[in-house]
């Protein structure tokens, strides 16, 4: 059987849009307070966003959306966040619409410009773990180890490890290598 280059062309086109694909699914855009924007808290709800962003797990690369009229987000450090000190912000940004990128694991700090909004619950710790796992990790020295004493078992358990995003990426290839494979048979 003889194959032209349109089809091969095809093939890899489509092995090569299913990876990336998979790898697109990993990142999350969280808006700040979700259907709340970046404002005071209604009462005296003064945990309010540090209660949001405790229900959500944050990873790197991950982006917050905060959005705000009139008003201002600050990044600041532990003690800028509890004493809503605005003299030491290591970024700030005014343009009513802002995107933080999440690149680094640990606690970030966010206040509003406004003292007093601040003092009343417009600030938020966001604690981000690391990225996303992309691809599936070496498996733990105590795996060849076992490996040598129950063979099955321990195989089976490989086979079925790694990250949710790993699997849906190697999902995806198969499914675009099937799908052009079986155009080469119509």
């Amino acid at each position: 059987m003889k194959i032209n280059m349109g089809v091969a062309s095809l093939i890899m086109i489509s092995v090569m849009i299913g990876v990336q694909l998979g790898g697109v699914v990993g990142f999350k855009n969280f808006n700040v307070g979700g259907n709340v924007t970046w404002c005071v808290p209604d009462g005296n709800d003064t945990s309010f966003f540090d209660q949001w962003a405790a229900s959500k797990r944050f990873h790197v690369g991950d982006s917050l959306l905060f959005q705000y009229q009139n008003d201002s987000v600050l990044v600041v450090d532990k003690y800028g966040y509890y004493h809503c000190d605005t003299s030491k912000a290591t970024a700030t940004y005014t343009d009513g619409n802002t995107v933080v990128k999440l690149e680094r694991p640990g606690f970030i700090y966010f206040i509003t410009g406004t003292g007093d909004n601040c003092r009343n619950g417009q600030r938020l710790i966001v604690d981000v773990m690391s990225p996303h796992s992309s691809t599936v990790a070496a498996p733990p020295e105590s795996y060849y180890q076992q490996a040598a004493e129950s063979p099955t078992p321990v195989a089976a358990e490989a086979y079925t490890s790694g990250s949710p995003q790993s699997r849906l990426q190697v999902s995806a290839a198969f499914l675009g290598l099937v799908v052009t494979t079986s155009m080469l048979f119509v």
